[in-house]
């Protein structure tokens, strides 16, 4: 899998998962419970990624505006 886009929200990260779920591309949030393990304020990074086959077109979602 490929990273293709780093997050300080955790919840941004769940968003723009739900929107490629939407168009049938599989992917999966890394470091998501990182909070949970270190909540002392540290706001860890999380990824959002993709198979290899699916980064182009994933991308292109992610950029395109959404209503």
């Amino acid at each position: 899998m490929v990273r293709i886009k780093e997050y300080y929200n955790l919840h941004e990260a769940y968003i723009d998962k739900a929107i490629l779920n939407e168009e049938n591309i599989e992917c999966f949030i890394q470091n998501e419970n990182t909070n949970t393990i270190k909540p002392d304020g540290y706001t860890p990074s999380v990824f959002l990624s993709v198979y290899k086959e699916d980064v182009e077109k994933a991308v292109e979602i992610l950029v395109a505006p959404h209503n």
